[in-house]
């Protein structure tokens, strides 16, 4: 004799449900429901993987850039062109407002192996700076160490004449390199 198979949770609904119209009724509304719970867990099982994985990258990448255990750094400044002379903008003012800011934070050694670079240009009423965070790096391939630009920032705007504004933006991107910096190598530093 043939036996028509029977869905488990359709089976249970039957023996637990004392009317045959209510049992129809629950399970044709409890089952699509209970599908589609599972299927929306599932989505977000999905979706909420790649963000657990992407944040284990983005501190991997933030390690590489800027870890180097807390260890002071040298101050690298270019030369200044001299439109940047016009707005009374000093290499001497750019050293000594960097300098304080790594000074107070405890990272500045003149004899350091890593060092942040500084290059501020003026072009007219327009400028640029640029930063870059450099640290001894092993090439895999090799095995040789090497100095190399791990973390930069930057960013152009107009000065109007006023050489304390480049000042101030520069002290502004500063923050931000030791605010990262400081993040990254909390541990460090806290010992």
């Amino acid at each position: 004799m043939y036996q028509r198979m029977i869905p488990l949770h359709k089976r249970l609904a039957a023996i637990c449900l004392p009317q045959p119209s209510l049992k129809r009724a629950l399970v044709d509304s409890f089952v699509p429901r209970i599908v589609a719970n599972r299927v929306w867990i599932f989505l977000l099982a999905l979706l909420l993987a790649p963000a657990a994985v992407g944040q284990d990258v983005r501190q991997s990448i933030e390690r590489f850039e800027l870890f180097n255990d807390c260890k002071p750094m040298d101050l690298v400044m270019e030369r200044l062109n001299d439109d940047a002379g016009k707005t009374g903008l000093t290499e001497a003012r750019l050293q000594a407002a960097a300098e304080s800011r790594l000074r107070s934070a405890r990272l500045y050694d003149s004899d350091a192996v890593a060092y942040l670079y500084v290059n501020v240009n003026v072009v007219g009423r327009a400028f640029n700076i640029r930063l870059e965070y450099e640290k001894l790096v092993r090439d895999v391939a090799t095995g040789k160490l090497g100095r190399a630009p791990t973390w930069n920032t930057g960013g152009i705007g107009t000065h109007g004449g006023d050489a304390g504004y480049i000042v101030s933006t520069l002290s502004e991107k500063l923050d931000q390199f030791l605010v990262e910096y400081l993040r990254v190598n909390e541990s460090a530093c806290s010992r």
